[in-house]
């Protein structure tokens, strides 16, 4: 059951963790090997991770000592970064990465309040395999309609978003 579980949560976060990793270390051929080196790591030390935490932080943490294995392996990191830098990096990423799960939320939120017209057509266009034009023909709607439709939307999402975003800054 634990195996299931810690595969699920590594499939959910694999592509965050090397995106992660990717920040910190230029080389692709690199970033695979810690990425490898990190997924192992998780792997025997998954009975140490809190359920109630967040997975790809923990993991996210855990990549980051790999690349600074990686730097100490490699000497030609050195020139690159120092270990001051690269706990900056990281650092702003972890951040930056709280902050895009943050609006991620309030977009769920946001949605929850549109139409049932406007999700249908944020449906067709960004959860199926249609475009503009399929979803105007599906719609009979002129396809410049479409394109103004969904600029209305993405305005009415992103204030909905920084409306959200303010208010969670003022509590």
């Amino acid at each position: 059951m634990e195996d299931e579980r810690f595969m699920r949560l590594y499939a959910n976060s694999y592509s965050r963790i090397f995106r992660f990793i990717l920040t910190l270390i230029p080389c692709r051929n690199d970033a695979d090997e810690v990425m490898q080196e990190t997924s192992l790591v998780l792997w025997r030390k998954f009975d140490e991770y809190q359920p109630d935490g967040n997975f790809t932080r923990w993991a996210c943490g855990i990549a980051r000592l790999e690349v600074l294995r990686l730097m100490e392996r490699k000497k030609r990191f050195a020139a690159l970064f120092d270990e001051q830098l690269l706990n900056q990096i990281a650092s702003t990423r972890a951040r930056c990465e709280e902050l895009l799960e943050i609006r991620r939320d309030f977009l769920a939120q946001c949605k929850r309040q549109l139409p049932e017209k406007d999700l249908y057509l944020l449906q067709l266009i960004y959860e199926s395999e249609h475009g503009a034009k399929t979803a105007a023909s599906i719609m009979d709607q002129p396809l410049s309609t479409i394109y103004r439709h969904l600029d209305r939307i993405r305005n009415a999402l992103f204030h909905c978003i920084e409306r959200k975003m303010n208010a969670e800054e003022t509590q």
